[in-house]
């Protein structure tokens, strides 16, 4: 930082703005404003209009302004639009620092690790293309870097501004230390439960079920109800735990969903025949209505088997001896909606409000009765709001209750896969079978100009990538039924596809980056997730360059007028092919066109295509790769140029598209090739 100049007095009003807004050269450098700069600088930034010639209101309305901006609890940074920070109010001079005419006039990215700085950069320059509010560090880590080298987790808010003299940025800093240290003391917390109490617990349920089974002989009638008890007790204690767990790994996102196409009556006999059991230890009947509509979803099987297996035995618990439980399922419009009846007294009133709250008993005594935790229905909440559907309870015509989930029908979530927002951008297709982290990515990738379509299954993402003509495919590696590597491979195996660039997304499992190179698959990277949007949005930014620039075009030199024709049909489906029979007419389409490959015979009459080599480059003088397609391929001496030689005596012209289709998924796979 240079050296700081003396600050202003407090009861002068100061501010920093960029030169084009104070209209003078007042950039990196305390301003000391007029009536009119107040009115033109406020007016302009926060759309404040003062018509006053009252000096002493003016000076009023600077006052309010300085301190509104300097008693905000959050940093405030403004940056104009080459990243220098032409703002800072008091708090942001705390958490990093630094003196307010230290900041000014300085890089915004001097604020942040080494490390992030390039990444930024980048960030800003996609926000000022697409200037939208937006929030960064709430789904990754970011850090500020104070003036005494020590990082901080933060989170920023950031508010495009418009003038007539260019875009400013409002960053507004939030240090969340404090809550970053809670969460550990929770996981810690979270650790002890699971490994401290909920194993011994486990093992003394276990233990003693062993004794009332006669493990260690008959045991006398007095000794068996105390172990009884204990058991029962040990149990409940368990259900608690494994309850609080559950709700806690829900809550910070830690369960995964793995979405599937789901038969939901084919799903609820399932559930019904595994707590069978359960329901004749309360005497009561469970049966699935026989009107019940065969139906299909998108969900999770066993997080919703969860959330009817909760419902089943809420509904057994509090129904009469000998009485029904009911599960019907019913088609909704675009919904399914799978209900649970009972025959028990009903909700009161007073408790209706709270009955999908923590905890949450209408009567404490009989729960304990029951051995209910009072979790089973926030579970139920929580799981069903990560499905993407809605729960709900209804009093029963004659007694009892209806407690039911609507989850979007199959057919209703195929709709929303597809984008339909800005048809000008760049479209993408994710593979991704959690609809929640592809909602995440397609909101993150929108205000940066990308459209997304999902896919959720293999077969889903085969139709529609060749159905439609996406500047790049982001493929999970963690996808059922076969996984993501094995969707890629299919995914190349495709003619309308072979070229289009793919990155692939793996929570740790997939390939290393160097694999990935050298794979005949041609993933142009492997990120990890929880995904960096900013680092995917980079990716697909070179991809969608690559694919602005259309057909890949090839040059094909021979002096074979049947060969020509061939080879020009045969890679008319992969590229724009341009033949010549001759070294001066390849010269001609060289000054013509743009060629991203080149295939030669190096046998043309008395000349050889190898005096073409000096000529094949672009205009920038990057070589263009060449293919040898001659009968004289093997007599080559190596050249770092050419990429393959093929004998036309002995290879086939599937052999030469696939040579030609392995070169160019090569260069749209590494963007130090020229696009052109």
């Amino acid at each position: 930082m240079h050296t700081p100049s003396k600050r202003l007095p407090f009861a002068m009003f100061n501010l920093v703005v960029p030169a084009a807004l104070a209209g003078r050269d007042a950039m990196r450098r305390h301003v000391r404003f007029g009536i009119a700069g107040i009115k033109s600088t406020i007016g302009e930034i926060f759309g404040i209009v003062t018509i006053t010639r009252d000096f002493h209101a003016e000076k009023f309305a600077a006052e309010k302004f300085r301190l509104a901006v300097d008693c905000c609890p959050n940093g405030m940074l403004m940056t104009d639009s080459a990243g220098t920070i032409v703002l800072a109010n008091v708090e942001a001079e705390r958490l990093f620092g630094y003196r307010c005419d230290e900041l000014i006039g300085h890089s915004i990215e001097s604020l942040l690790p080494e490390r992030l700085r390039e990444g930024h950069v980048q960030h800003r320059a996609r926000f000022a293309r697409h200037p939208q509010p937006r929030r960064l560090g709430a789904s990754r880590d970011l850090f500020g870097l104070r003036r005494d080298g020590t990082e901080f987790p933060l989170e920023v808010g950031l508010n495009p501004i418009h003038t007539r003299d260019g875009l400013l940025v409002l960053s507004v800093v939030d240090d969340i230390s404090d809550r970053k240290r809670m969460d550990r003391l929770k996981d810690e917390f979270v650790s002890t439960v699971s490994h401290e109490l909920r194993t011994p617990l486990t093992s003394i349920s276990g233990s003693l079920g062993l004794l009332i089974g006669g493990v260690a002989g008959k045991l006398p009638e007095p000794a068996l109800r105390l172990l009884t008890i204990a058991q029962t007790n040990s149990q409940r204690l368990v259900r608690l735990i494994n309850d609080i767990l559950d709700i806690e790994k829900i809550e910070s996102g830690q369960i995964d969903f793995n979405f599937k196409r789901i038969d939901v009556r084919a799903l609820a006999e399932q559930v019904i025949e595994a707590n069978r059991g359960y329901a004749d230890g309360f005497g009561v009947r469970v049966r699935l209505d026989g009107a019940s509509a065969a139906s299909e979803v998108h969900a999770d099987p066993d997080r919703l088997a969860q959330v009817i297996t909760n419902l089943l035995s809420n509904a057994i618990k509090f129904s009469p001896s000998d009485g029904e439980v009911v599960i019907a399922i019913a088609q909704r419009e675009d919904a399914v909606r799978i209900s649970v009846r009972d025959h028990g007294h009903g909700i009161p009133p007073a408790f209706k409000p709270r009955i999908f709250e923590k905890f949450a008993q209408a009567d404490a005594t009989d729960a304990r009765q029951k051995g209910g935790t009072g979790l089973g229905l926030s579970i139920v909440k929580q799981i069903v709001a990560r499905l993407g559907g809605k729960v709900g309870f209804d009093d029963a015509a004659d007694g009892g209750t209806v407690f039911y989930v609507e989850m979007p029908s199959w057919t209703q979530v195929a709709r929303r896969e597809i984008d339909a927002g800005d048809s000008k951008a760049a479209r993408i297709l994710l593979c991704e079978d959690d609809p929640d982290t592809a909602i995440a990515l397609r909101d993150g990738l929108r205000p940066v100009g990308f459209s997304t379509d999902f896919a959720h299954t293999s077969a889903d993402a085969i139709m529609r990538a060749r159905a439609n003509p996406y500047a790049a495919i982001v493929v999970d590696l963690e996808l059922p039924e076969g996984g993501g590597t094995d969707l890629i491979r299919r995914l190349r195996e495709q003619p309308e596809i072979y070229k289009t660039p793919i990155v692939a997304m793996s929570a740790g499992n997939g390939w290393d980056n160097g694999a990935i190179g050298a794979s005949k698959l041609n993933v142009l990277e492997c990120i990890e997730k929880p995904v960096n949007v900013d680092r995917l949005a980079q990716l697909l930014d070179r991809a969608a360059a690559r694919e602005a620039n259309g057909r890949p075009h090839i040059l094909h030199v021979d002096d074979d007028r049947d060969v020509l024709d061939l080879v020009a049909r045969t890679l008319g489906a992969t590229a724009s092919v341009i033949s010549v029979d001759s070294i001066t007419e390849a010269r001609c389409a060289l000054v013509a066109h743009h060629f991203d490959l080149a295939i030669l015979d190096i046998m043309l009459g008395a000349e050889s295509g190898l005096e073409l080599l000096p000529d094949l480059s672009t205009g920038k003088g990057t070589p263009i790769p060449v293919i040898i397609f001659s009968a004289g391929a093997g007599e080559l001496e190596t050249d770092l140029q050419i990429e393959a030689s093929l004998n036309k005596s002995h290879a086939s012209l599937d052999d030469l598209l696939t040579a030609v289709q392995d070169r160019l998924m090569l260069s749209s796979s590494h963007p130090q090739m020229e696009a052109g």
